[in-house]
């Protein structure tokens, strides 16, 4: 009887642990600077990461990961990484995060700020981070941007390989609900190349 209960609690306890391929940080991309062209993060728990219409990984290079530059440059005044899901749109359709100086200040802290949910020469001029969420309860999509101090960019390495990570909060555009972004992490390299904004 002792070891058909030491069984079932065995049994209870291996049931219980979660598995590895269920762990979301274990579908996020390794935080490496090495020029990999990844991007990864969660939102509200759940995996974002570049896909176009035919990958189904972290697909480097590319449509749906492109890195925009300032006119001008270089050095450039502002440098923007786009993100899109073109697959199935979740847990984000996309996501732009906005970089002011990046060229001039290199590794380091860029705070975020408010976001006016634009981009290139329309958007501000200062860090932000804005995504499109499609919302099924109102049948339609919806913007989440940064506002101020919700949440920082580390560049950890600046060169020709452009490293990092993130985390913070985006609000809800003309609403209060928040979405939580964690465990943010990218690493471009030259493979990816350099847009220009026209």
């Amino acid at each position: 009887m002792k070891n058909t209960i030491l069984f079932f609690f065995l049994l209870l306890l291996s049931c219980s642990k979660s598995d590895p391929a269920e762990d979301p940080l274990a579908k996020l991309p390794a935080e490496t600077q090495v020029g990999a062209n990844t991007f990864g993060c969660l939102i509200n728990g759940q995996v974002f990461y570049p896909r176009d219409d035919t990958s189904t990984l972290f697909n480097p290079g590319g449509k749906g990961f492109t890195f925009w530059v300032s006119p001008g440059g270089p050095p450039y005044t502002w440098r923007e990484l786009e993100i899109q899901n073109l697959q199935d749109a979740k847990p984000a359709n996309s996501m732009m995060i906005h970089l002011q100086g990046l060229d001039q200040i290199g590794i380091g802290d860029y705070v975020w700020h408010e976001s006016n949910f634009q981009s290139s020469i329309d958007g501000l001029m200062q860090n932000y981070v804005y995504a499109k969420i499609y919302n099924s309860a109102v049948n339609g999509w919806q913007y989440y941007g940064s506002y101020e101090n919700s949440g920082k960019l580390t560049i950890t390495k600046c060169n020709n390989i452009i490293s990092g990570n993130f985390s913070g909060k985006l609000k809800l555009m003309n609403g209060t609900q928040e979405l939580e972004i964690v465990n943010g992490r990218f690493d471009i390299g030259p493979g990816l190349g350099d847009k220009i904004f026209p």
